[in-house]
C-alpha cells in the first residue's frame, strides 16, 4: 500500500465547524472507562492479534483515550489516527513498520517506548463526521494485516461509531428532559409567585389535576385523587350552582369557561379561567385545562370602595341637608348680605375641613387633635401658645367629627370677636378625657377661657350659641352645656364613643 504524503494541517481536508459540533455534543468523562469501549478494544486485540488495541477520540491536536487493552502501555497515537482520518477512500491506515516509513519514524512512540512497529487504524464516523479512531499496535514488525482483518477493525470502528452515537443521543435526550423539567419548575414557580393556580381536567374519567398552588387554593389534598365534582364542592354553596352551570354552558357552545366564586373552606376569591385542550374523534371535549387566580385583594378593594361611596353619598345627602339648615339659619339672623357671607364662609370651611380629614382616613374617622388644630388654631392670631390642649388623642366617628367640628368653629370665633382670643392676654384651654362606663364610654371635652374680656350671660342667645348647642344632635345621647363665668365663657361636651382601648385605632 503507498503511503500518502502528511501535510502539516492534517485536518485540512476535512470539514471542522460540522466535525466540531459532533465533538462538542459529547462529554468525554461521560463515556471514558466506558465498558462497552473497553469491550470493543478487547474484540479489536483478540481479532488483529496485536499486542495492543485503543479506541480514541481525535481533534485537531490531541487524542483523548476512551479505552486501551493489551500489554503495550499506552502511546500517543495521534499522528496516526490524524492521518487515518484524512484519507477517505481507505477503510483502515495500516504501518507494517512505523520505523522504515519517513512519515512516522521520527516519532516519540517510534523511537522510544513502546517502540511501535506495527500500527492498523480505522476511523471512527459519526454523522458523517470522522471523530475518532480504533487503533491496534505491536513492537513488532509485521509483514501483512490482511484485508479480512482490515475489514473486522473498520466493523469495530463503525460499532463504536454507532455506541458513541446512541450515548450522545441519550445524553441529548437526558437534557431535554432537564431543561423541560428545569421550564416547568420556572412555569411553576412563575405561577406560584402570581398567586395563580393550573389545573388539568380529565373528563373522561373525571380527574383533577393541578400545580400545588391549585390545590392550597382550593384547600384540596393533593395526596388523594381528586376529581371535578371535589372542585365544585370546594366552592362555597352560594357560588356552586351558578359556576356549575357556567362550566357546563362553555363545554355545550365550545366557548371559554370564565367565572369567580369563593372558596367555601376560606372565603379565598378565586377567578376561574378554562378552555378545552382536547377532543376526542367525534369533537366530543376529553380535556379541559385552565387557571383559578387569586382575585381577594381586587373583591376586597372593590368591597371597600362601593363601601366607601355608599357612605359619601349618605354623607353627601347629610352635609347639603346640614348646609341648607345653616343657610336659612344664617340668613334669617341678618339682611346684611356681606354679613351672611362672611358668617356663612366660616361654617362652610368649619364643614369642609371636617371632610377633608374624614376623606383622608377614608371616613373611618377623625383624630381629635387634628380636628381641634384645624377648627380653632388658625383663630390664635395674636399667638399660637394661646390655645392649651391637655388629653390623649382619640379617633372620633364621623358623625361626632362633623357635629363637634362645627361646635369648635362657633366656640372659636366667638373667642376671636368677644372672648379670649380677641386680646394678646387671652388663654383657652381644651381639655377632654374618656370616661369609662359599665355600658358605655364617653369622652368628655371641656373648653375653658381665661384672662380675656369680663363674660357677661347673653340676653338672647345667637345663632352661633344655637349652633353650638344644637351641633352633636345627630349623636344620640349627646349633650353641649355652655356657662359664663366673668373669667370667660366655658362648655362642655359630652359624646358616647366606641371602644376605644387602641387610642390610635380608626
Amino acid at each position: 500500500m503507498k503511503s500518502p504524503p502528511i501535510s502539516e494541517n492534517l485536518f485540512q481536508a476535512m470539514s471542522e465547524p460540522a466535525r466540531l459540533d459532533v465533538l462538542s455534543s459529547l462529554t468525554p468523562l461521560a463515556i471514558e472507562n466506558d465498558t462497552d469501549f473497553d469491550n470493543i478494544a478487547a474484540l479489536a486485540l483478540t481479532t488483529s492479534g496485536a499486542k495492543a488495541a485503543q479506541i480514541s477520540l481525535v481533534d485537531e491536536r490531541q487524542s483523548k483515550v476512551l479505552a486501551h487493552r493489551g500489554t503495550l502501555g499506552r502511546a500517543n497515537m495521534w499522528t496516526f489516527e490524524a492521518a487515518a482520518l484524512t484519507i477517505p477512500e481507505a477503510s483502515c491506515l495500516v504501518i507494517l513498520n512505523a520505523a522504515e516509513d519517513v512519515r512516522f519514524s521520527e516519532l516519540h512512540c517510534v523511537t522510544h517506548a513502546p517502540h511501535l512497529r506495527f500500527v492498523a487504524v480505522a476511523p471512527i464516523c459519526v454523522s458523517d463526521e470522522c471523530i475518532g479512531a480504533v487503533s491496534v499496535m505491536s513492537d513488532e514488525t509485521r509483514t501483512d494485516f490482511t484485508a479480512a482483518q482490515q475489514e473486522q477493525l473498520a466493523s469495530l470502528a463503525k460499532v463504536a461509531g454507532s455506541l458513541i452515537e446512541l450515548k450522545r443521543d441519550s445524553r441529548q435526550g437526558d437534557e431535554r428532559v432537564a431543561t423541560l423539567h428545569r421550564d416547568d419548575d420556572r412555569n411553576a414557580m412563575a405561577l406560584e409567585v402570581g398567586n395563580v393556580g393550573s389545573w388539568v381536567w380529565d373528563l373522561r374519567n373525571g380527574r383533577f389535576t393541578g400545580n400545588r398552588m391549585a390545590y392550597e387554593m382550593l384547600g384540596l389534598d393533593s395526596d388523594r385523587t381528586v376529581s371535578g365534582e371535589d372542585v365544585f364542592r370546594a366552592m362555597h354553596p352560594d357560588d356552586f350552582p351558578a359556576m356549575k352551570s357556567a362550566f357546563t354552558r362553555a363545554l355545550a357552545q365550545n366557548q371559554d369557561y370564565v367565572g369567580e366564586f369563593r372558596v367555601a373552606s376560606s372565603g379565598q376569591w378565586l377567578l376561574g379561567r378554562g378552555r378545552i385542550f382536547e377532543r376526542d374523534a367525534s369533537g366530543k371535549p376529553v380535556v379541559a385545562v385552565g387557571v383559578n387566580i387569586d382575585i381577594t385583594k381586587t373583591k376586597t378593594a372593590s368591597e371597600k370602595t362601593r363601601f366607601l361611596l355608599r357612605e359619601l353619598n349618605h354623607r353627601v345627602k347629610n352635609t347639603l341637608a346640614m348646609l341648607q339648615s345653616l343657610a336659612r339659619q344664617t340668613l334669617s339672623r341678618t339682611s346684611d348680605p356681606a354679613e351672611f357671607m362672611e358668617a356663612f364662609s366660616g361654617r362652610l370651611r368649619a364643614i369642609s375641613e371636617a371632610h377633608t380629614l374624614l376623606s383622608d382616613r377614608e371616613w373611618s374617622g377623625i383624630s381629635l387633635v387634628d380636628l381641634i388644630t384645624k377648627q380653632v388654631e388658625p383663630y390664635a392670631i395674636f399667638d399660637i401658645g394661646q390655645i392649651e390642649l391637655v388629653g390623649e388623642d382619640i379617633m372620633l366617628p364621623p358623625d361626632h367629627a362633623l357635629g363637634l367640628g362645627i361646635a369648635l368653629h362657633e366656640l372659636a370665633t366667638n373667642a376671636v370677636k368677644h372672648g379670649a382670643l380677641s386680646v394678646a392676654t387671652g388663654h383657652v384651654r381644651i381639655v377632654w378625657q374618656l370616661e369609662v362606663g359599665l355600658h358605655e364610654s364617653r369622652i368628655v371635652i371641656r373648653w375653658t377661657e381665661s384672662n380675656g374680656p369680663r363674660v357677661t350671660a347673653p340676653n338672647t342667645r345667637g345663632l352661633g350659641l344655637k349652633l353650638i348647642e344644637r351641633s352633636l344632635d345627630k349623636v344620640l345621647s349627646s349633650s353641649v352645656r355652655l356657662s359664663y363665668p366673668e373669667t370667660g365663657i366655658e362648655a362642655i361636651v359630652s359624646m358616647p364613643i366606641g371602644d376605644q382601648s387602641d387610642p390610635a385605632a380608626g
